[in-house]
């Protein structure tokens, strides 16, 4: 059985999918800093990621929250971000570990 998407669901899918493609514009050596920061925002309890499905306001807010960072970090004025201390880390995906660049090396 085929489980239904929000619309919601699709907004943060889509945030989350272009917040991947900021990372592949990024230098290769800042990639796996940029996406430990992309996924500590996205799972972190604290930053909505433990958030339910019905707590639509707090979605909304996040997604807010969300677009206005991703359009500050799209500039090319922005190089390098850090995590901040003793944050968990998660896996890196194939995008911060070189993506396509890597691979034709």
């Amino acid at each position: 059985m085929v489980r239904r998407v929000t619309g919601l669901q699709r907004q943060v899918y889509s945030l989350y999918k272009r917040s991947l493609k900021m990372i592949a514009s990024k230098p290769l050596e800042t990639r796996p800093g940029w996406f430990a920061f992309v996924s500590h925002q996205f799972r972190h309890p604290t930053l909505g990621g433990g958030l339910r499905r019905k707590d639509v306001g707090a979605i909304e807010y996040y997604l807010r929250r969300g677009e206005k960072m991703l359009e500050q970090f799209q500039s090319t004025g922005a190089k390098s971000v850090s995590i901040p201390e003793g944050s968990e880390e998660w896996k890196q995906g194939w995008v911060a570990k070189g993506g396509k660049e890597r691979l034709r090396s």
